[in-house]
């Protein structure tokens, strides 16, 4: 005995992919000053935490456990020496006790993170400038996990990606 079943037909509709912006002649042209912008930003930020670094010692000695991240007994372990300090910490640090010049390029590296995640979700040939920055490159999850939240960009990885846009000319 042969059973058939028959089975009813389920149709999805599919919204139309949106074609994807990118960047070309004119548009790239306007573009490149703050690229320039976002690449000078991002070295004197390097420059930066290499001297909050140096600074620090004399910063902790001024600071509050509270400006520390972590717990109230790891921030004493920061202050004494005995832990070393994150990124944030050193934000922190120059953020209270710094210059105003440097608190400036705090907010203006901020800014360049954010304009950097913009300026690769219009750039054409992704992978290949992902895979030309720096010496191992940006993998496509570290490049995800930046453009969801752009403050996860560090300097470094900031500098290798613009002069690969610059160096490709994309």
């Amino acid at each position: 005995m042969t059973e058939t079943i028959q089975m009813d037909s389920i149709f999805a509709f599919m919204a139309k992919d949106k074609v994807k912006e990118t960047l070309s002649g004119p548009q790239l042209e306007a573009q490149l000053p703050l690229d320039a912008e976002i690449l000078g930003v991002a070295i004197h930020y390097s420059a930066l935490e290499k001297q909050a670094e140096e600074q620090a010692k004399s910063w902790l000695l001024e600071v509050d456990l509270r400006h520390l991240s972590g717990s109230k007994e790891s921030a004493y372990l920061k202050k004494m020496g005995h832990r070393p300090l994150t990124k944030e910490d050193l934000i922190n640090l120059v953020l209270l006790f710094g210059s105003e010049e440097q608190k400036q390029l705090v907010k203006a590296f901020e800014k360049a993170q954010i304009d950097l995640s913009a300026r690769l979700s219009k750039t054409a040939n992704l992978g290949l400038v992902l895979k030309q920055a720096g010496e191992k490159g940006i993998n496509y999850n570290t490049y995800y996990n930046r453009a969801k939240t752009p403050g996860l960009w560090r300097s470094d990885e900031v500098i290798d990606v613009m002069t690969a846009l610059e160096r490709l000319k994309v």
